[in-house]
């Protein structure tokens, strides 16, 4: 009953987002609108007041944050290798398919079943993890990504085939160093954690106007996030590639949260409530982001959005199976 209760609320809104789109009580736009609102606004105020009033703990768990992206680096590449050796995957894509199991829902899954299962207290280490969680993955992801210049389009003419070629070169490294850092920073999840934390150093306190506008907007963040979720969900199909789709979800769902459990606890032995923020966040599904930068690279698509759709459903019973393991006595 512990479980139903926790993960109950977070799924109902999610499949009310889903059946209010399927059914068409709203249309395409208005479901975009709902995910941008989330996006764009809602959860970022959530993200940046937590950070900005956070009690961060006076020394670091650096062997927290070096345990997590440790493991997330491990499964990254795990999945490259058995993108690999598995379906011969080229650089490209096996940049995309490495992210899917390293790259969690962490925001809008994450957030809502870690506090529900683990209760407000758990609001810190969440945030120092998700405050490094893009910067860390995406500049991983796109210097893999970038180490091959695109794949020219198909062009008539010699002087279309000049242009394209011009158009296609691979930028430099500097450019390449540019792009990622303002990707980061103009990324409304990164840029208000990172706004937030930088607030918060400063110590300057949010004035009490400021702090009730941002909670406002902030208690809004979840539930507005959740049902966007399930908005999207409808773009999302089980399309094919079932097999690749399937393996990057049971590395995501199953070993990322089993090696981050070892590494917390018997590796580093972190103190219980962050290990176990740390293996919710681990054990959520493939997020949704790693649909978006498959698009924008034009590869691995197919697999990319099946993975998010079967992971999305059998995280309802993994989820539900690390909750148990890490307090049994919940039962």
């Amino acid at each position: 009953m512990y479980i139903i209760n926790a993960l109950f609320p977070v799924a109902f809104i999610c499949a009310l987002g889903y059946l209010a789109r399927r059914r068409h009580w709203l249309t395409e736009l208005e479901g975009a609108a709902v995910e941008r609102l989330s996006f764009w606004f809602l959860i970022p105020c959530l993200l940046f007041r937590g950070a900005a009033t956070a009690e961060f703990p006076a020394d670091m768990h650096w062997d927290y944050l070096f345990g997590f992206y440790g493991i997330v680096m491990v499964v990254y590449l795990s999945g490259m290798v058995l993108g690999r050796a598995c379906f011969g995957y080229g650089l490209r894509a096996l940049s995309i398919y490495g992210m899917g199991g390293g790259y969690a829902n962490a925001t809008v899954l994450g957030i809502p079943i870690t506090l529900a299962v683990l209760g407000e207290q758990a609001l810190v280490p969440m945030l120092v993890i998700i405050c490094v969680h893009n910067l860390l993955i995406f500049a991983f992801g796109t210097a893999l990504a970038e180490w091959l210049p695109a794949t020219p389009p198909h062009v008539v003419g010699a002087a279309s085939a000049g242009q394209a070629s011009l158009d296609s070169a691979p930028p430099t490294w500097l450019r390449k160093v540019y792009r990622v850092c303002t990707e980061v920073l103009l990324n409304p999840i990164s840029g208000s954690l990172l706004a937030g934390a930088l607030y918060n150093w400063i110590g300057l306190g949010l004035p009490g106007p400021v702090d009730a506008t941002l909670a406002l907007l902030a208690g809004a963040a979840i539930p507005g996030s959740v049902f966007g979720l399930g908005t999207a969900l409808t773009r999302y199909h089980i399309r094919g590639e079932i097999v690749p789709a399937l393996v990057m979800s049971l590395l995501k769902l199953l070993a990322m949260p089993a090696l981050m459990w070892l590494c917390m606890v018997k590796l580093f032995a972190v103190e219980p409530l962050w290990a176990q923020a740390a293996v919710m966040i681990a054990a959520m599904p493939v997020g949704i982001s790693v649909y978006v930068f498959s698009r924008r690279y034009e590869c691995c698509e197919t697999v990319a959005a099946t993975a998010i759709v079967l992971s999305s459903l059998l995280s309802v019973l993994t989820i539900s199976f690390w909750v148990w393991w890490l307090n049994p006595s919940v039962v």
